[in-house]
């Protein structure tokens, strides 16, 4: 493309912010995607806050403590997603009426102190969301270069809660074995 091109097309719409024509995407479908993205990782933070407050036990503490930065970072993920959704020129949708109901994770809560049910909850949602992040990954594809990063980015931190969980639920690792030198989010 020639440089006078560029500037031809990057002068149009200049209320567009930082959506170019160039940007190939359906910005009203990808918009949703986000929403249902960013209703997912509300509900998700939600899920971690809720059950960290449920773990009891002095053994158990790093297991809520990691818990509790799952949901600090889910709510930043959240954040960031509905900041991509402003810049397609849309609304995020935080309405809590109708965040479960485009959420792909369906809250649940447990006994308190029940660890094992936690984090299986836990490591079941962030696996859901792997791989719903994956398949958006690969539906965004090359059309909108910006959102496939952020979901990348969103998609390596559930892949990290994932790996951190699931060597949590193994029956031969205690609870106390989740530290911060793990390699976490």
């Amino acid at each position: 493309m020639r440089r006078r091109e560029v500037h031809d097309r990057a002068v149009c719409d200049p209320d567009d912010g930082p959506i170019t024509p160039s940007n190939r995407a359906d910005l009203g479908a990808v918009a949703r995607l986000l929403n249902v993205l960013m209703s997912s990782v509300i509900v998700s933070s939600l899920q971690y806050e809720h059950h960290a407050l449920l773990v009891r036990g002095v053994s158990a503490r790093p297991v809520a403590e990691y818990l509790l930065s799952c949901a600090d970072d889910d709510r930043a993920e959240a954040r960031g997603l509905a900041a991509r959704i402003r810049d397609l020129g849309f609304a995020a949708d935080h309405d809590p009426r109708h965040l479960a109901g485009r959420s792909r994770i369906s809250f649940q809560s447990f006994a308190a102190g029940d660890l094992t049910g936690i984090v299986a909850q836990n490591l079941v949602a962030a696996r859901i969301l792997v791989q719903t992040l994956q398949e958006a990954v690969r539906w965004v594809g090359d059309a909108d270069p910006t959102t496939r990063r952020l979901l990348e980015r969103l998609l390596e931190a559930k892949e990290t809660q994932a790996r951190v969980l699931a060597a949590e639920s193994a029956p031969d690792r205690p609870a106390e074995q989740i530290t911060g030198d793990q390699e976490v989010m």
